[in-house]
């Protein structure tokens, strides 16, 4: 039987977040080369994965709605800035009101006019979770570039680069966040430091180590062409309208992005 919603659309976001970067984690680090994809939608099928747990019948989509509003309000500094400003551009493409005002009504009643407005629903929250996915793919493709040979070595190493990228990363969690308990405890989960893969703590050696290349990971800046940010940034577009290489390629010629020594690297979202 299902649990019903207690409405708290933070975990569930958090926890979607975690599933989706332990997820891709696990891909990214046992895949061939050919075999690499950094955005398919998994951040999207996790959120509503967890949303069909928490809640049953009408309450999922009251469930959906909270996450869209929580995701999408810009008081809340969650580190998405950008996933929001691309997710505005694609509904005021698409003729849509924006997110604010989609978000200021309160979730009307289920009835026979409402199937428009939960198709809209739906579509919302997957484009602002495929903005969301694209960059935290990006950021660890940028950083999977230039740390393969670690990433490729025995699961110890490979597990305290990933550490320590994590622990690079947390000047960009908003404080306010970590004071909240619930919130504490999942990003402690998200956050996936401490241990090893079979749980066992790590040594102190093992934790300078640690510590020692998230102080070089946080001065570190991984560079890229614009061609490759081009890619990344526009491959949920790509996505959805079902653009072939030769489109890309076109698009790409159009904005001065592509030239014929482009061609020598790869910059493929999904490799």
């Amino acid at each position: 039987m299902k649990k019903k919603s207690s409405l708290h659309p933070g975990e569930t976001w958090l926890e979607a977040l975690h599933h989706f970067e332990n997820e891709l984690h696990e891909h990214v680090e046992g895949a061939k080369k050919d075999q690499l994809r950094f955005q398919t939608g998994r951040l999207f099928r996790s959120l509503i994965k967890r949303i069909k747990r928490e809640s049953t019948g009408k309450d999922e989509w009251v469930l959906m709605f909270a996450c869209y509003q929580f995701v999408t309000d810009p008081s809340r500094h969650l580190g998405y800035n950008e996933a929001r400003r691309l997710h505005g551009e694609e509904i005021e493409a698409r003729g849509l009101p924006s997110a604010r005002s989609f978000c200021s009504p309160p979730f009307p009643r289920l009835d026979e006019h409402i199937d428009e407005y939960l198709e809209n629903l739906r579509l919302r929250v997957r484009s602002i979770a495929w903005w969301m996915e694209a960059q935290e793919s990006f950021a660890l493709w940028l950083v999977f570039k230039e740390l393969r040979p670690a990433w490729r070595g025995n699961m110890d190493k490979r597990a305290q680069v990933i550490q320590a990228c994590y622990l690079s990363k947390l000047p960009q969690l908003r404080r306010e966040l970590l004071q909240q308990p619930r919130d504490s405890k999942l990003f402690g989960a998200y956050l996936r430091i401490g241990a090893n893969y079979q749980g066992k703590p790590w040594d102190a050696r093992q934790w300078q180590n640690i510590l020692e290349q998230a102080a070089r990971f946080t001065e570190k800046r991984y560079d890229c062409t614009p061609l490759e940010e081009w890619l990344w940034s526009c491959y949920p577009v790509f996505k959805l309208c079902g653009w072939n290489t030769r489109e890309v390629q076109k698009a790409a010629t159009q904005r001065g992005f592509w030239t014929t020594s482009s061609r020598s690297g790869s910059a493929d979202p999904h490799c």
